[in-house]
């Protein structure tokens, strides 16, 4: 993480404290909404997934599917984070554990060791700004546009059919098949519950959310295919800028 002593220049491949800090709480409303906050093993699943997703992007020198997986890698270890330490440590942290590399991360990964928590942090802060340089995009941007994006996962109330009638289980439940539906076998047994967010600091205030996810309700969140919005990093590439 970048710091404001001296006349340090702000780096687009890196995160100031100030951004670090705007994009965790972007992290942590996701996750408060969608109900996955204390969801230790899935969390867990989830960071393991993404490194595997984004060995594949490097792999196939995919650079949009890179970008995305870097930020997504951000959004889990965020999570991680947030719930064995239940607030976010805006400098990099210094730990006594080292990961050097990409197997080590999967080791720890696989490991599920609150100890490997600030290791993982601590790697993903140097692989993320590796990937920004070789690729030529804006890190902070990057990021943003992947919270902007995963917020769309949930559906307004006021959006969908059920906005004029009584909400009942049942039309919730045809959302939720529809949802399934809709992934092509990606979800299985998708459940709808619709998330009434009260908190005032952000742009959700007030609002009624269906949020989607596996398991019957418990498990990863789910994207309905037709609200979601992919994420759009064309004015994160610095040959854009």
């Amino acid at each position: 993480l970048q710091t404001n002593r001296g006349k340090e220049m702000n780096s687009p491949y890196t995160l100031t404290k100030e951004q670090y800090q705007e994009l965790y709480k972007g992290v942590l409303l996701f996750a408060q909404i969608g109900g996955v906050v204390n969801d230790e093993e899935g969390i867990w699943k989830m960071c393991l997934e993404e490194h595997s997703e984004l060995m594949m992007a490097i792999r196939e020198g995919n650079k949009i599917l890179t970008i995305d997986s870097v930020c997504d890698q951000f959004v889990t270890f965020a999570q991680l984070h947030h719930h064995y330490m239940s607030k976010p440590t805006w400098e990099q942290p210094i730990t006594s554990v080292w990961i050097g590399n990409t197997h080590d991360m999967l080791v720890y990964l696989k490991g599920r060791n609150e100890a490997a928590v600030l290791p993982l942090i601590h790697y993903w802060l140097m692989s993320a700004k590796l990937q920004a340089e070789i690729l030529g995009f804006n890190l902070y941007k990057a990021i943003k546009e992947v919270n902007r994006s995963n917020m769309t996962k949930f559906v307004p109330v006021k959006n969908t059919c059920i906005m004029n009638y009584r909400v009942t289980k049942d039309a919730l439940d045809e959302l939720a098949k529809e949802c399934e539906e809709l992934s092509k076998g990606k979800y299985k047994d998708v459940a709808a519950e619709i998330v009434y967010h009260s908190e005032t600091d952000n742009d959700f205030h007030g609002k009624e959310l269906i949020v989607f996810r596996e398991n019957f309700g418990k498990g990863k969140i789910c994207k309905n295919f037709d609200w979601y919005q992919e994420p759009d990093f064309t004015h994160c590439l610095l040959e854009n800028l």
